[in-house]
C-alpha cells in the first residue's frame, strides 16, 4: 500500500548515532569499516570499486537454499532481532533498521512488518515512496535469487546517494526505447550490467514501464519474478529507476575449490559497482579480468538483452 512520506534522514542519523552508542556489534563493525581497503578497477572505462569487507563473510557465505532457510530463524523477524537493534517506522508497512554488517558509510534495512516473502510484486511502490522521503539515499532491492540472503522477508536496503558507481550513471550510455507522460524508458547497454532505466517524474507511468519490464522477463519455475537488481532515487521530482535483469545468482567461481575458489555472491551493491570481498585472497585477485567473468555470468551482455522483447 502507499506510504506516507513520515520519515526524514534526520531520523536515520539519529538512529544510527544511537545505535553506535548502544548496540556493541554494530559499534565494532562501524569501527572496521573505517578500516576496509579499497581499490578501483576499470574495465572498458567504467569504474568498480572492490572492498576488502571481513565481516560480509556472513552475507557472502550465507546459504540461501529453501531447506537452510527454513532451517534457521528469520533475522529480520521482531522476534528475532537483537535486543539492541532499534528501528524507525516508515508508514504501517516497514521499519527501517541500521544494518549491522555495513558496506556503506551509512547502512540501513527496511524490513517489512510481516514475515512474508521478499519479492517487489505489489511493492514497488513503496521503494518510489521510500526514495521521495529519503532522497539522500539510494533504495536497492535484492530479487530473492539476486543476492538476498533474506529470500524469506520483504526488505530493501538503503545506501548513501552516489557511493555506489551505477547512482552516477550517465544518461547519455542509454537509449530511449519508450517515452510516456513524464516519464521514458531507457535501454543500459555497454556497461557489463545491462538493463533498463525508467526516469519518470510521474508515479503510475515508472509503474507501468516496471510492469513491462517484468512481463519481458522470464520467470523462474517457482519464483513469483524475474531474476533482477533494482536501484531507485528520487532527485528533483524525478524517479530514476535502474533494473538490472540476471541470469544466475552466483558464478562459477564461487562453487570452485582451492585456488580457483573466488567467494562471491553478487548482489545490488556489486552489480552498482561496489564489489565486496570478504576474503583478503579474494580482494588480491579482484583483476578487471575476473570481475568482467563473473559479470558476465550473472548479467546479461549487449547481445543477450536484445532478445528480452520490451512491448
Amino acid at each position: 500500500m502507499p506510504q506516507e512520506k513520515n520519515v526524514e534522514a534526520r531520523q536515520l542519523d539519529e538512529l544510527l548515532a544511537g545505535q553506535v552508542k548502544s548496540w556493541p556489534l554494530l559499534r565494532d563493525n562501524y569501527e572496521l569499516f573505517k578500516q576496509v581497503r579499497i581499490k578501483t578497477v576499470e574495465i572498458d572505462g567504467l569504474p568498480v570499486t572492490v572492498q576488502f569487507n571481513p565481516s560480509r563473510i556472513v552475507s557472502s557465505g550465507a546459504k540461501t537454499d529453501a531447506r537452510s532457510i527454513r532451517e534457521r530463524k528469520c533475522f529480520l523477524c521482531c522476534g528475532n532481532r537483537p535486543a539492541e537493534q532499534a528501528s524507525v517506522p516508515f508508514g504501517e508497512d516497514y521499519l527501517i533498521l541500521c544494518n549491522p554488517f555495513p558496506i556503506f558509510p551509512q547502512h540501513f534495512t527496511v524490513s517489512a512488518r510481516q514475515h512474508t516473502e521478499q519479492t517487489i510484486v505489489g511493492r514497488l511502490g513503496d521503494m518510489l515512496s521510500l526514495a521521495e522521503a529519503l532522497d539522500a539515499y539510494t533504495v536497492f532491492y535484492n530479487g530473492p535469487q539476486s543476492g538476498a540472503s533474506a529470500p524469506d522477508h520483504m526488505h530493501f536496503q538503503l545506501a548513501v546517494k552516489n557511493y555506489m558507481p551505477i547512482d552516477t550513471l550517465d544518461i547519455s550510455r542509454t537509449k530511449r526505447i519508450r517515452e510516456g507522460t513524464d516519464a521514458g524508458l531507457y535501454l543500459l547497454n555497454r556497461y557489463l550490467r545491462n538493463g533498463w532505466v525508467i526516469a519518470s517524474g510521474n508515479k503510475e507511468e515508472a509503474l507501468r514501464f516496471f510492469a513491462q519490464l517484468c512481463a519481458a522477463q522470464d520467470t523462474p519455475a517457482g519464483e513469483a519474478e524475474p531474476m533482477m537488481n533494482i536501484f531507485c532515487n528520487y532527485d528533483k521530482g524525478q524517479w530514476i529507476l535502474k533494473v538490472i535483469p540476471r541470469k544466475r545468482h552466483r558464478p562459477s567461481q564461487y562453487f570452485a575449490v582451492g585456488e580457483e575458489q573466488f567467494l562471491s555472491s553478487p548482489g545490488a551493491a556489486d552489480i552498482g559497482g561496489v564489489f565486496i570481498t570478504s576474503r583478503e585472497e579474494d580482494f588480491r585477485k579482484a583483476t578487471p579480468r575476473l570481475l568482467r567473468s563473473i559479470y558476465s555470468q550473472v548479467c546479461f551482455d549487449d547481445d543477450e538483452l536484445t532478445y528480452i522483447k520490451v512491448v
